[in-house]
């Protein structure tokens, strides 16, 4: 089967691995691991170094970063595996490589050592100095729809007998903003809370929602004309002890973003996400949100908000006051 040159899925590296341990597919030159999700770019790394027989780790594999990486790297990429059929080698870089550098790998990828499993660790601005046609992208940025649905449904089911309900999922995913470091911890407690299966009700019960998470239901309230929903949503706001000029700084700026989602519709979400100052994961929750505005309806909603955080912030108004109003008056526009 012929290796696929175009980025590949955090989860269609692990189905790749797979293959090459099969023999269906075989390793590439090397694989540059980059993406904005911490949690799957730490993932993706162990299970490259998982190719490695433990007992002889100290033999077959090399971790280096640093002054001079590159070349120790390269160095140890060339040389047999030790009791093992191949050998991984985890380059670490922080900085774009220098001429010699990128010389030097370049010159690895077209003549790399078959019994050796290259992996370039760095962000996404540095993969582009090193990216060659023979070398595998590994994208781990931020999971949504149903990737993340099934590696969610996945880190449920590795326990032997613990599953997770559909709506199970969809509500972790709400309450975390599909952050998977979050959600691997929760997953860990909903295993030792449920009863062999992780209900929705679990998830109400044993995962907090976080302030993001908060305001995204608010908005997603208003933008519906849900006021119950909102009132309730508020509410939780006040039993947490979150202030009214918290709340409205906030709505603000989260109508803010949708504002700029809606003028950029054909904008990527990585590019919207750098203009905002959001990951890309974030922007998607964000678009979901914004999609159920008129551009007209959300600048209306933006020039209220603004003008009422300047009433708050300069005294004119009380905050607790201000923010009932400004419910019923985003529920109206």
């Amino acid at each position: 089967m012929r290796r696929r040159v175009e980025a590949m899925k955090y989860g269609e590296m692990k189905q790749h691995i797979n293959s090459c341990l099969g023999g269906k597919e075989k390793f590439a030159a090397a694989y540059i691991v980059a993406g904005d999700d911490d949690y799957l770019v730490s993932s993706a790394i162990k299970s490259f170094k998982g190719l490695v027989d433990p007992e002889y780790a100290d033999f077959n594999l090399s971790v280096v970063s640093g002054d001079g990486a590159v070349f120790s790297a390269i160095d140890a990429a060339y040389t047999f595996p030790v009791f093992d059929e191949r050998k991984v080698v985890v380059l670490g870089l922080e900085n774009a490589p220098s001429e010699s550098e990128k010389s030097a790998l370049d010159k690895y990828f077209s003549e790399h050592s078959e019994t050796t499993v290259f992996v370039i660790s760095c962000d996404e601005d540095v993969a582009k100095t090193v990216k060659s046609k023979k070398v595998q992208l590994v994208d781990c940025s931020k999971l949504d729809g149903d990737e993340l649905v099934k590696e969610i449904s996945d880190l449920c089911s590795a326990t032997p007998s613990v599953e997770i309900e559909r709506g199970a999922v969809s509500e972790l995913i709400d309450r975390t903003q599909g952050n998977m470091s979050r959600i691997v911890s929760e997953i860990t407690k909903l295993k030792s809370y449920s009863q062999g299966t992780i209900t929705r009700e679990d998830v109400c019960d044993m995962v907090s929602a976080d302030i993001d998470f908060q305001i995204y239901e608010l908005a997603n309230a208003v933008s519906e004309k849900n006021a119950d929903k909102a009132i309730e949503v508020l509410d939780v706001f006040f039993k947490n002890g979150i202030r009214g000029v918290t709340i409205i700084n906030r709505l603000y700026d989260k109508y803010r973003n949708m504002l700029h989602a809606e003028l950029n519709k054909n904008m990527p979400n990585e590019e919207l996400g750098k203009l905002l100052g959001m990951k890309s994961g974030a922007v998607y929750f964000l678009r979901k949100t914004s999609s159920n505005y008129s551009q007209v309806r959300l600048k209306k909603c933006v020039d209220y908000l603004h003008s009422l955080q300047c009433d708050v912030l300069t005294g004119a108004r009380n905050d607790v006051s201000a923010i009932h109003e400004a419910i019923l008056q985003l529920l109206a526009i």
